[in-house]
């Protein structure tokens, strides 16, 4: 079934309508219903029911081609149409909707012996379109076309070769290194650098410290290599991590005062357990090697581990004279500890792939991991379909035995990438984007004051993209109620920042509009979603001068000037600790004031605390009662274990295309000179390929894929396969002649393609 949280959500919006209207007038008027631009006429006619429109259950469903049954014993109708499943039970305000649970503000209820069901959710759960003309108080519904419109019959060079069977359940894994292993590797590399950093050094630099965040202190060890540990205990989780930050005077030099040359390759190695607390019994620190004035760092990785002592090492180079280290443990309500810390200088000269990598445990992304064959169940059922192909001739005269065979060439889920102007700039990024992704995301150039400075460059980096083979672009972001990114970067235009758009909600909203027209109108035809509002929870610039009623009108225009095509969204990176009861707030507060949007965006930055598929799943699972589509809006995954990256991508992943509400998967950059996140999952400095992204090609373009499905016509005419919902060529062979026609298999759809054989 189509979009079926969207459904609720446009059913909630005609009520609002109709709630403005008086019940009496309708009872005067009375109410009509056009299915598909006929009259409908019922015994019983529509009646109003606490603002909603409710009609005959049967001669809708009937008019709208879906089977009903009825059983009088539980006083529950069934109505089922291609995919989708329909249950409603009277006097009962919750249906189901292929199984899953949907609640109605008004119950089925019987009148005159007609049972009478709510018009819009009944309508378009069946995948229809529904309008309400207000002047002649008029129901209009709209069926959907069989096929969905092919967007673009552009082909890309997708991936085709790959090591593993499309057997969803054989997996690509990449092992962990054994302790042992580690250990080994770290004593055979240890000789070829010189330690600049001792233990002893790390600890007596540390003053232990009390504040109102909790303390940290150095404690003895025993049964370990090590003698001292860092202990930290945080007992109020502080709102910055910084604030909560323990320093040592000892530095990566080799000789105090000498510096730190930027060419020189280091290790910094350690140990780290959990003592109590955590998330779900992972503990969680950020280390930190830092110029002392400019702040500009060398290294800045997170670290995890259980209770059980973990071997962290984090290589680094990159920054001339970075010497100040710091711990920031101010994540969870933790203790924690650190111990054995040193640091090799290796040299300018030294080959990185040489040196051990962190590789944590975590139960979840092992290869038998139980969680992951039940979502894979999900996937077979929720993202694939029967697709059917009805072969005549050019009399009409059904053909029996026709070969028929379908190809996929493009995903209907979007995936996609950040692209900045490399996208067309530089043919390697261009070749690599087309290769990966149907979509992209425009890092900065659809902001604000970034479009208003340049919009030429937003031209041509939208432009670059469709170039690439994007069919979904996305807008990122009309409104980021931010003044700047780095005290330089500005993203909102400075004049309304000023007193006289502070003091003046008329000029404030007639700029605001004007923005909204001028974006959305230049990129009309372009943009398949927008980013409305972005990051609310810490960006609150107009919020806390006019209140957050303006963000209501902010979707209100860019619904006006985006049209009613456009994906509408609230894109958020808050909703993790310590936001997330303030994220829940937000969108009680964007659906209190009838905010109208279609999607949540989850920035999804899992660049050191790797939020588990259990947790992802209970979290898109939480968005539920929202009625919403969802998307992965900036995935990045930025720690140095390529190993690791790669299985927790991979599960990400999974984990995301196993959720019926989600839409698409874009990644916040792919290759690492040119990314947010350090180390990005697919490509180094040299385009090397990295584990995740091969694991993303064998999931995308293998696993996720159909190629080379066959089917022969039966006696009417009908060859039929269940694949992934997508574009597909589909060519047909018969009576000597071969026919190509390239059709869009989408979900919610009949999914019938008619071929003729001259």
């Amino acid at each position: 079934m189509k979009e079926m949280k969207r459904i609720v959500a446009m059913l909630l919006s005609l009520v609002m309508v109709f709630s403005l209207m008086s019940i009496t007038s309708f009872a005067e008027e009375g109410i009509s219903v056009v299915i598909d631009d006929v009259a409908q006429n019922y015994d019983v006619m529509p009646i109003i029911e606490n603002g909603r429109t409710l009609v005959p259950l049967r001669g809708i469903f009937e008019a709208l081609k879906a089977e009903v049954n009825w059983d009088d014993a539980t006083k529950t109708v069934t109505a089922a149409k291609n995919d989708t499943k329909v249950v409603l039970t009277i006097g009962e305000i919750n249906a189901k909707v292929n199984d899953k649970d949907i609640t109605l503000d008004v119950a089925a209820k019987i009148v005159e012996g007609r049972t009478l069901v709510p018009v819009r959710f009944v309508s378009e759960a069946l995948g229809c379109k529904v309008d309400w003309i207000d002047d002649t108080k008029t129901v209009v519904i709209k069926s959907t076309p069989s096929l969905a419109p092919l967007k673009s019959d552009y082909h890309r060079n997708v991936p085709a070769t790959f090591t593993k069977s499309n057997d969803l359940n054989d997996i690509i894994h990449f092992d962990r290194e054994s302790s042992q292993e580690q250990e080994e590797k770290y004593a055979n590399v240890k000789k070829d650098g010189e330690v600049v950093c001792t233990e002893e050094e790390f600890t007596e630099g540390i003053e232990p410290q009390t504040t109102k965040y909790g303390s940290w202190e150095i404690v003895d060890v025993e049964g370990q290599p090590f003698k001292k540990a860092l202990r930290m205990s945080c007992t109020a989780v502080p709102t910055h991590s910084k604030n909560f930050l323990a320093k040592t005077t000892a530095t990566p030099e080799r000789n105090p005062g000498d510096g730190v040359d930027k060419n020189d390759l280091m290790l910094l190695a350690f140990r780290m357990r959990t003592v109590s607390g955590g998330q779900n019994g992972l503990g969680k620190v950020q280390v930190q090697i830092e110029h002392p004035e400019t702040y500009v760092k060398a290294i800045f990785e997170f670290a995890t581990a259980n209770d059980e002592w973990t071997i962290i090492y984090m290589p680094f180079t990159g920054v001339e004279n970075a010497t100040s280290i710091g711990i920031r443990a101010g994540f969870y309500e933790q203790v924690v500890e650190l111990g054995g810390i040193e640091i090799i200088n290796f040299g300018p000269d030294y080959d990185i792939e040489n040196l051990p990598v962190t590789t944590a445990f975590h139960p979840e992304l092992e290869i038998d991991a139980p969680w992951r064959k039940d979502a894979n169940k999900r996937i077979e059922e929720i993202r694939k379909g029967d697709f059917s192909v009805v072969v005549k001739d050019k009399d009409g005269n059904l053909i029996k035995d026709a070969e028929v065979t379908f190809n996929m060439f493009e995903h209907e889920f979007q995936f996609g990438n950040m692209v900045q102007y490399y996208v067309y700039d530089d043919e390697t990024t261009k070749k690599n984007q087309e290769m990966l992704f149907n979509g992209a995301v425009i890092e900065h150039y659809l902001k604000w004051a970034p479009f208003e400075q340049n919009r030429e460059e937003a031209i041509k980096q939208v432009e670059g993209a469709k170039a690439a083979g994007a069919k979904y672009i996305r807008g990122h972001s009309i409104f980021w109620d931010k003044d700047n990114s780095n005290s330089k970067t500005e993203l909102t235009p400075e004049y309304m920042l000023t007193e006289e758009i502070l003091t003046n909600r008329a000029m404030f909203d007639e700029k605001c509009e004007a923005h909204v027209k001028d974006i959305c109108g230049t990129f009309k035809d372009d943009i398949t979603d927008w980013d409305v509002i972005n990051e609310t929870i810490l960006c609150t610039k107009h919020r806390d001068v006019y209140g957050p009623e303006i963000y209501k009108q902010w979707f209100d225009w860019a619904r006006k000037y985006a049209g009613e095509d456009c994906k509408l969204y609230y894109n958020e990176a808050g909703y993790v600790p310590p936001y997330v009861e303030t994220f829940y707030q937000r969108l009680d507060e964007l659906e209190a004031m009838g905010a109208d949007f279609d999607g949540i965006g989850l920035q999804s930055h899992y660049d050191g605390d790797l939020k588990m598929p259990s947790a992802l799943m209970e979290l898109y699972d939480s968005l539920d009662k929202y009625n919403k589509r969802l998307k992965v809006t900036e995935y990045s995954c930025g720690i140095v274990d390529e190993n690791l990256q790669a299985n927790y991508t991979r599960d990400v992943l999974i984990s995301a295309f196993a959720e019926e509400d989600m839409d698409g998967f874009f990644f916040w950059g792919f290759y690492d000179p040119s990314s947010y996140a350090k180390h990005t999952p697919f490509y180094d400095e040299n385009w090397r390929m990295k584990p995740a992204g091969e694991i993303y090609c064998d999931l995308v373009y293998n696993k996720w894929w159909t190629k080379d499905a066959k089917a022969n016509t039966d006696e009417s005419g009908k060859a039929t396969i269940n694949g992934f919902y997508g574009d597909y060529d589909v060519t047909v062979t018969a009576n000597g002649k071969t026919v190509t026609d390239m059709v869009a298999f989408h979900k919610g759809y009949d999914n019938v393609l008619e071929i003729t054989i001259e």
